[in-house]
């Protein structure tokens, strides 16, 4: 029997112990590499790792330090800062993530080049990032370090796609704000600060807002909103309003708008300006938008049917920026006139100027395509964008409907009559026939008249109705 001792052999060679130096080395070596693998697991525990900074869970920590100290000592004064980059889906979308991921590290190290070293900057997640300020000498230290890091972030970024230029948006919550609240101040306070962020981009990013309370109470009901607006279309708490458009060679009524109300079970009848922009941030555009155009193509299609006419009855509806994004838009548009049973000839969709000029070429073919399709287009609102009809003559535009603003002022002045006239004469040399809204008065439909304007519309000859009460005006058939 061989002896405990006796060293055991491989492929018939014997291996002898190591002498007790190397031992002891590689023990050594192997307790280094344990505590650094520890130091990097707590390190990646509490640090992005792809900026380096402090992550949501490091900084909530030492925030929370921050509001013990600042509930002992009443002289103490802090900020925390939610900075958010402006269109950051944007550049992923277009360059890469890649891309993205050197603007996030080079906005990063701007962020840390404004703060002083006692300061906090983390990364919460994705663009969204958080800054704690301590020890201020007073509250308007914290807007002036917001203006500093709003001039930094706006100086473009050097990638290897080339220059890439972003803005952001903050939102600063002061301690002097209150700090009240058990252990979880710290959560509220970067929420308030949060939700000054999203005040700063809901007025035109690039900016910083100081919270108050009430954009605490504006938040909370932003969000029952958006809560019971999921739903809306689901319970059938939407209905759509018509308002007609008037032939001024005739004066009958040969088109309708549709337009969306919400019949909400609690508050009643909520104003479209009240729910429309947030259905468009939230992307619940979507589905509202589809119900409106598979609704109100079937109910003028059955108007269609009951009040038969040599012209048939038209329908325009309006279209938001995210509908007409859409890549399958004309596919879906197709898919719900054929099922209507509506010819696409009697639809209009009506499309603003910001939608025909941020991305010419792409609106170009989608305008082309929706022709093919028989569907006509109108820009609404002209003259309260940046475009010219010089701009808009490349596109596939059946007509033009000046705004109200206009219309209603043509009576303050010859200078006000002569910018409708000049807009009837552009659009005329270019093939587009113009529609004029806000008509209140017979004195401005007898101008439109004579400047030759084709269609109008406004409350002269009705407000936005309920079907039932379009049906009693189709009945009647008036003539103004």
């Amino acid at each position: 029997m061989p002896d405990s001792r006796t060293p055991t052999y491989t492929h018939g060679v014997s291996s002898p112990p190591p002498p007790s130096g190397a031992r002891t080395g590689s023990l050594e070596a192997q307790l280094e590499e344990c505590r650094a693998a520890q130091e990097e697991l707590r390190r990646s525990a509490t640090h992005d790792s792809l900026t380096g900074l402090a992550n949501r869970v490091l900084f909530l920590d030492r925030l929370s330090h921050a509001v013990q100290r600042g509930r002992r000592h009443k002289d103490f004064r802090f900020a925390v800062l939610s900075v958010d980059l402006d269109r950051f889906k944007a550049i992923n979308d277009s360059l890469g993530v890649r891309v993205g991921d050197e603007v996030l590290v080079d906005h990063a190290r701007r962020l840390e080049a404004c703060v002083r070293g006692e300061d906090m900057v983390a990364r919460l997640s994705g663009d969204e990032f958080a800054i704690l300020l301590e020890s201020l000498a007073d509250d308007a230290d914290a807007g002036r370090v917001a203006e500093r890091m709003l001039r930094s972030l706006a100086v473009p970024v050097e990638t290897r796609e080339g220059e890439v230029f972003s803005t952001a948006s903050i939102g600063i919550v002061l301690s002097s704000s209150g700090l009240e609240g058990g252990d979880d101040a710290n959560v509220r306070l970067l929420q308030e600060a949060s939700v000054a962020m999203s005040r700063a981009k809901t007025n035109g990013r690039g900016r910083y807002e100081m919270f108050d309370r009430a954009m605490q109470t504006r938040a909370v009901a932003r969000l029952r909103i958006e809560t019971d607006l999921r739903g809306a279309v689901e319970r059938g708490e939407f209905e759509l309003y018509y308002q007609p458009l008037v032939t001024l060679a005739d004066g009958r009524v040969t088109e309708l708008e549709a337009l969306l109300r919400w019949r909400h079970p609690v508050r009643g009848i909520v104003a479209p300006l009240d729910f429309i922009p947030l259905a468009e941030e939230t992307g619940l555009i979507i589905p509202i938008g589809s119900w409106v155009l598979a609704e109100s193509c079937r109910q003028v299609r059955e108007w269609q049917r009951r009040f038969p006419r040599e012209a048939p009855l038209s329908l325009s509806v309006n279209l938001s920026v995210k509908q007409f994004a859409q890549p399958d838009f004309v596919a879906h548009m197709a898919g719900i006139v054929r099922t209507s049973g509506l010819d696409p000839r009697c639809l209009k969709l009506e499309i603003t100027e910001s939608v025909a000029i941020d991305d010419p070429d792409r609106t170009r073919g989608m305008l082309e395509e929706l022709r093919e399709l028989g569907v006509r287009m109108y820009l609404d609102d002209f003259g309260t964008g940046y475009s010219s009809l010089g701009q808009l003559h490349r596109l596939s535009l059946d007509a033009i409907k000046i705004d109200r603003s206009f219309v209603m002022r043509m009576s303050e002045g010859p200078m006000h009559w002569q910018l409708v006239r000049t807009v009837r004469d552009l659009a005329r040399n270019i093939g587009v026939t113009v529609i004029a809204e806000g008509v209140e008065t017979g004195e401005q439909l007898a101008e439109l008249r004579v400047l030759g304007c084709e269609s109008a519309q406004g409350y002269l000859f009705s407000r936005p109705v309920p079907a039932g009460e379009i049906e009693q005006l189709l009945e009647r058939d008036p003539r103004w």
